[in-house]
C-alpha cells in the first residue's frame, strides 16, 4: 500500500468521526434551547421549543395579570396590566431564546455551551397603553402646594409647602413595559418636580398676623339695632389661610358657614315665604309670595375676614340686608291650575284609640301634600317611618296571614283611602299591594296596604296640572265610628267610573289550634281573585279602560286551645285560660 492511499485511507476515517460527531451532536443540541437561557429567572436551556413553551406559560400563567407596581416620589401606584393591554408573546419569546433545528455549526455549538438573559417580548395594545398610561398621571400629577394654616378645635395647625409632581407620560410608557410582567421591586418613575412659591416666613407671618389674633374672641355682626356673635370655635372649620409670594390670604369657606347663618341669622332676618295652594273654606286658594330680607351672604364673609385680625374692642362690623326673592312665585302656584276636585273618596273604620293616633297622624302628614305635574306621590316617603318617635303607636297588622301588633297598625286605612281618590281623579298608579287578606269595611280588589320601607303606595300627577291633596279625618268614639275623607284638587281631565269581574279561584281557609300564650282568635275569610276596572271618559264618550288582577289569601280560623280530643298541655306549664277553646273573633284591622 503505497503512502497517498494510506494518507486517503486515514483522511476518510477521520472525515467519518467528524461526521458521526456533528450528526451526533446535531441529535442532541439541533433542537434545544442553549444550555444557559432563562427568561424572567426562569430556566429554559436544554429544552426543546414545545417544551419550553408549555413551561414558561405555565411559570408566567400568575404573573402576567398581577398589577404593575411603579413608584413617584414617596407614593406607590399600581397598573392593571389587562387594563394595559400587555401581554407575554411566548412564541416569539422562545423563539428569541434560540429554539429550532438548525446545521448551522455555530448554533449547535451555542446550543450546547452558551445561553443568555432573554427578555420577554412584550404585546401591547397601543391604545388601552396610553389610556393607562394616562390615568396613572391622573394619579401622579399635583400642583405644587404653599403652606396653609388650617383649624382644630379653635386652635391653628400648620401645613408645610410641598412640591408638586409631573409624570413624563412618554418614560413612564416605557418604564411600564419594562416593569411587565410584575416582580417583588417597584419601578421608579420619571416625573418633573415643581416647587411652590411661598417660603415657610409667609405662614410663620399668616401664624402671628392673623391666625392667632383671629382665634382670640367672638365677633359680633350688627344689622341696625340688633346684633348677633360668633365664636372662634364655630366659624374656624370654615376658615384657611394660604402663603403666595411671600405674603398670606385667608378665605372662608361660605358654603361651610351657611347652616351657621341660618341658625344664627334668624333674629336679624326676614326669610321669604313661597307662593302655595291651601284650601280655604271651601276651596282651594293660592297664598301670595312673600319676599324676604335676609344679610347679603356676598358681604358678610368679606366682613367677618377683616375683623377677625383685630383686638378685643374692634372685633364688630355691620352688615346689610339684601331683598331675596321667594323661589315659588305668587304667578308660578297660580299657574300650577289647581282649582276643582279631580277625585275624592272616604273610608270609616269601627273605633279603636289606636287608629284614631295612626290614621289621625298619617291624615295629618298627607293633608297639604303639593305635587307638580310630573311628580310622584309616595305615602312612606310623606308619612316616614312609623315609630313613636313620628307619633304612631302599636295596632294591628297583618303579618303571614295573622293580624299582630306593630307601630303603625290602621295607616293602611290611610294608604287605602288615598290610592281610592287617586283611582278616581285618573292619576296613575306607580305602586300598590292589597291586603293580604279580604278586609270586608275597605273596597273590594281596590285597596293598599303600605309597609315601612319596603311596600309604598305611589301614584304619579300625570294630569298636566299641578294637584293638592287634601285630608279630612274625623275620630272614631265608642258609639260612632270615625272617617277619613282624601280629596285630590287641580284640573279635572277624566270622569272615571269603576268597575269589578267577579270573584275567581276560590280559596279556603283552615282550621288552626293555637296554645300559645300569645295566641289571638281569628275569623275564617275566605281567598279569592277578582280583576278591577277602571274607565276614563270625556264628554260622556268612554276613552280607553285600564285593568289590574287583585289575589287575597284565605285567612284561617284560629282558635286559641287545643285541637279538640287531644290531651292539654300539664296544667303548671299552661297559663291560665289557655286551657279551654276560645271563641274566634275577628280582630280590629
Amino acid at each position: 500500500m503505497g503512502r497517498n492511499q494510506l494518507a486517503g485511507i486515514i483522511a476518510a476515517a477521520v472525515l467519518g468521526v467528524l461526521v458521526v460527531g456533528y450528526g451526533a451532536a446535531f441529535a442532541f443540541a439541533g433542537n434545544k434551547i442553549p444550555g444557559d437561557t432563562t427568561v424572567l429567572g426562569i430556566p429554559l436551556g436544554g429544552l426543546s421549543e414545545d417544551d419550553a413553551k408549555t413551561k414558561l406559560d405555565t411559570a408566567l400563567k400568575d404573573r402576567l395579570t398581577q398589577p404593575v407596581t411603579l413608584k413617584a416620589g414617596e407614593s406607590s401606584y399600581t397598573v392593571d396590566p389587562v387594563e394595559a393591554g400587555l401581554s407575554v408573546d411566548v412564541e416569539a419569546t422562545v423563539d428569541a431564546a434560540g429554539a429550532g433545528r438548525s446545521l448551522a455549526p455555530g448554533h449547535i455549538w451555542h446550543a450546547l455551551t452558551g445561553g443568555d438573559v432573554i427578555q420577554p417580548v412584550i404585546k401591547k395594545d397601543d391604545a388601552k397603553l396610553q389610556a393607562a398610561v394616562a390615568k396613572l398621571a391622573k394619579q401622579v400629577n399635583r400642583p405644587a402646594t404653599e403652606g396653609t394654616i388650617t383649624f382644630k378645635d379653635a386652635e391653628p395647625v400648620q401645613h408645610a409647602p410641598a412640591d408638586g409632581l409631573q409624570l413624563d407620560n412618554a418614560k413612564a410608557t416605557r418604564t411600564l413595559l419594562a416593569a411587565y410582567p410584575a416582580d417583588a421591586t417597584p419601578d421608579e418613575l420619571a416625573v418633573a418636580v415643581t416647587k411652590p412659591e411661598a417660603g415657610t416666613e409667609a405662614i410663620e407671618k399668616a401664624m402671628t398676623e392673623y391666625a392667632e389674633p383671629a382665634m382670640s374672641g367672638p365677633i359680633r355682626l350688627t344689622v341696625g339695632s340688633k346684633s348677633v356673635e360668633l365664636q372662634p370655635a364655630e366659624i374656624a372649620p370654615a376658615l384657611t389661610l394660604t402663603a403666595t409670594k411671600g405674603e398670606f390670604t385667608p378665605t372662608l369657606n361660605a358654603k361651610k358657614l351657611e347652616p351657621l347663618f341660618q341658625e344664627r341669622f334668624k333674629a336679624l332676618e326676614t326669610l321669604p315665604k313661597d307662593a302655595t295652594v291651601q284650601i280655604v273654606g271651601a276651596g282651594p286658594k293660592v297664598v301670595p309670595a312673600v319676599d324676604g330680607l335676609v344679610v347679603d351672604r356676598t358681604k358678610v364673609v368679606p366682613a367677618i375676614i377683616s375683623i377677625l385680625p383685630k383686638p378685643v374692642g374692634e372685633r364688630r362690623a355691620a352688615v346689610g340686608l339684601t331683598q331675596t326673592k321667594a323661589k315659588v312665585t305668587t304667578e308660578a302656584a297660580t299657574a300650577l291650575g289647581i282649582k276643582e276636585v279631580m277625585g275624592q273618596f272616604t273610608t270609616q273604620f269601627p273605633h279603636a284609640p289606636y287608629r284614631n293616633v295612626n290614621i289621625g297622624t298619617a291624615a295629618r302628614k298627607i293633608n297639604g301634600t303639593l305635587l307638580k305635574d310630573g311628580d310622584t306621590f309616595s305615602l312612606n316617603k310623606i308619612v316616614g317611618e312609623r315609630t313613636k318617635e313620628n307619633g304612631f303607636t302599636e295596632g294591628n297588622i297583618i303579618s303571614g296571614g295573622k293580624f299582630v301588633l306593630d307601630l303603625g297598625g290602621g295607616v293602611s286605612q290611610s294608604a287605602t283611602t288615598t290610592f281610592n281618590a287617586a283611582f278616581f281623579a285618573g292619576l296613575k298608579d306607580v305602586e300598590h299591594k292589597a291586603h293580604s287578606v279580604y278586609i270586608s269595611r275597605y273596597p273590594i280588589g281596590r285597596e293598599a296596604t303600605v309597609a315601612w320601607p319596603s311596600v309604598d303606595m305611589k301614584f304619579l300627577n300625570d294630569s298636566g296640572h299641578g294637584i293638592l291633596v287634601q285630608t279630612i279625618f274625623k275620630a272614631s268614639t265608642p258609639g260612632s265610628p270615625g272617617s277619613i275623607t282624601v280629596k285630590i284638587w287641580g284640573t279635572k281631565v277624566w270622569d272615571i267610573t269603576a268597575g269589578q269581574s267577579g270573584k275567581s279561584n276560590g280559596r279556603q281557609p283552615k282550621i288552626v289550634y293555637n296554645t300559645a300564650a300569645d295566641c289571638r282568635p281569628q275569623a275564617p275569610t275566605a281567598g279569592f281573585d277578582i280583576t278591577i276596572y277602571r274607565y276614563f271618559a270625556q264628554n260622556g264618550v268612554r276613552k280607553k279602560t285600564e285593568s289590574f288582577v287583585t289575589k287575597y289569601n284565605a285567612a284561617d280560623d284560629i282558635r286559641c286551645g287545643p285541637k279538640p280530643g287531644t290531651t292539654p298541655p300539664p296544667a303548671s306549664t299552661t297559663p291560665p285560660g289557655m286551657g279551654k277553646p276560645t271563641t274566634t273573633t275577628r280582630p280590629p284591622g
